[in-house]
């Protein structure tokens, strides 16, 4: 039987990524830190995700966080002609809007090289892709009227390029007649056509040939693993379920950074973790809250509850309820969340969850409370150049130049957005050491 901690280390480093075990630390350094990995499984595949305005943020910041994770070159495909959404209008030169008003031209605040390509579906060719990924939310359905889409559909589907869906993005290859036919899954939106035109599935991720679909924004992960393991027939999943029986806490209020709680929260969930979001009262907000309610917002328009993440997936309850016993790893995540971390005086409960043995983990701004809880000295710690004079005077030593992501004892510690999956991989790694 494998031991899970080598085992955690083994998949991280199969990427690519340089991982050094030296003096007691755990260290993701090098160049290949937030950037595209040479030895993932998609290596050398560029994969286009094809989306218009209101497609799903959730999944789109998943998939450009771990597409360049696993080796392949994510080309956003623009279908940003489409201006009849007069709510949040479509802005020349600005590509298309999410949901929740996520822009990917590129992503803000995300860093790396994995992001960088967006183009007009109009001036792309299919021969140019491997894969076709059209993400859900209301995207597809302005999509599908789209000649143009429509007609690049048809040609990937009368090719050997795969074709992969999440959700309701399934409506334009219904559109292009290519999922007559074919086993598949969906949400709501698309069950009902999908039932009588299809051979319709009521779980997370189907594989029929070349064609990959999804039920939910929650089955994202579950669908790039499907690719990973359609593109490359030695792939083995290391992660799925790696952290079954772990309990992982997420602090939060207003201004938190979206992509930073989203996609862990989506990835920690593939790998079996429970999750619990603890939600306290900002002390400062860049915008005003909803009076009366307790939905926090992030600084991109995320709210949780999330939009996207049925709450049975997750915990979500006031932080003051969370006992010591209920969790076994903390996760402080960036933007202005850990300053009022500190602005709230969350300083002894951090001395407390320190006490109590629990694994703290931060990432971008994330240090700056574990700084002022007095818990960085003599550590080493990376994260955004911000977090530099909170650990540095607080006697810690801080790496942003060469550490992706960090393992000092019970201090887990993570760069900036770019490097979400090393920080996960760290967080996985000193959970399965305990």
């Amino acid at each position: 039987m494998k031991n899970p901690f080598t085992a955690a280390i083994a998949a991280s480093k199969s990427t690519g990524i340089e991982v050094i075990e030296a003096e007691g630390l755990i260290k993701w350094q090098g160049d290949l830190g937030g950037n595209v990995k040479p030895d993932g499984p998609l290596r050398g595949k560029r994969i286009g995700v094809i989306i218009a305005s209101e497609f799903s943020d959730f999944q789109v910041y998943y998939l450009a966080s771990y597409i360049g994770e696993m080796g392949g070159i994510c080309d956003f495909l623009l279908v940003d002609w489409v201006t009849w959404k007069n709510t949040r209008p479509n802005v020349p030169g600005k590509g298309v809007r999410g949901m929740w008003d996520l822009g990917v031209d590129p992503i803000p605040v995300m860093g790396g090289n994995k992001n960088q390509h967006w183009t007009c579906l109009k001036d792309a060719k299919v021969a140019d892709y491997d894969v076709l990924i059209i993400p859900g939310g209301h995207s597809a359905d302005v999509m599908v009227t789209e000649p143009d889409v429509i007609n690049f559909v048809e040609q990937a589907h009368a090719t050997d390029v795969i074709l992969a869906t999440i959700g309701a993005g399934s409506m334009p290859l219904i559109r292009a007649g290519a999922m007559h036919g074919k086993r598949c899954t969906g949400d709501r939106a698309v069950k009902f056509m999908l039932q009588k035109i299809a051979r319709f599935e009521e779980v997370p991720v189907v594989v029929d040939g070349d064609l990959l679909t999804a039920r939910s924004t929650a089955d994202t992960p579950a669908l790039l693993r499907a690719l990973c393991a359609l593109v490359d027939t030695e792939y083995e999943d290391d992660w799925k379920n790696a952290l079954k029986g772990k309990r992982v806490l997420i602090p939060a209020t207003d201004d938190f950074e979206d992509i930073e709680l989203v996609v862990p929260v989506m990835e920690l969930l593939y790998r079996g973790a429970e999750v619990i979001i603890g939600h306290f009262e900002a002390e400062l907000r860049a915008r005003p809250g909803l009076l009366g309610s307790e939905t926090i917002t992030g600084n991109f328009g995320v709210t949780i509850p999330f939009q996207e993440i049925p709450d049975s997936f997750y915990t979500y309850k006031p932080l003051n309820d969370v006992r010591m016993s209920d969790f076994d790893v903390l996760v402080i995540t960036g933007a202005f969340n850990p300053w009022n971390m500190v602005m709230t005086g969350q300083a002894d409960w951090l001395q407390e969850a320190n006490t109590a043995g629990k694994i703290l983990s931060a990432i971008c701004h994330g240090p700056i409370p574990l700084a002022e809880a007095g818990l960085v000295s003599g550590r080493h710690l990376t994260g955004w150049e911000a977090s530099r004079d909170s650990v540095e005077i607080m006697g810690g030593s801080f790496d942003c130049n060469e550490a992706a992501a960090l393992v000092d004892g019970r201090i887990v510690t993570g760069r900036t957005p770019a490097e979400i999956p090393e920080f996960i991989d760290a967080i996985s790694v000193a959970l399965l050491r305990e």
